[in-house]
């Protein structure tokens, strides 16, 4: 029985090690290429923004665009107050590599 167990362990041992050499190639491209440090994901960070802005209870119901240039959000839009603008771009400098926020928020009356 000793020797089954041995056997067992070594064919699992030979089956990761397989599916390690299978796979590398596929995953290697993915994990050895980093961005560069002076690379900016926008879209990343406009998603990100976007979804910050639509899930927050104070701001969901305002349509706010969100743009993004060389980790640089510029917020345009309307809002009701000068409090949601200052939270949008609170929410919006929030999201990781963000650089700065442009703040183009228009106070606009509510619409009823």
């Amino acid at each position: 029985m000793p020797e089954r167990s041995a056997t067992l362990r070594a064919v699992r041992v030979l089956a990761r090690i397989l599916i390690l050499v299978l796979t590398a190639p596929i995953l290697a491209p993915l994990v050895s290429t980093p961005a560069r440090a002076d690379e900016c994901p926008d879209a990343l960070i406009t998603a990100g923004v976007k979804t910050r802005l639509a899930t927050d209870d104070f701001l969901g119901v305002f349509k706010i665009n969100v743009d993004t240039d060389e980790c640089i959000v510029t917020l345009n839009g309307c809002v009701e107050s000068k409090d949601q603008a200052r939270r949008a771009k609170k929410l919006a400098a929030k999201v990781g590599k963000v650089k700065d926020v442009k703040n183009n928020l228009t106070i606009c009356p509510k619409q009823d």
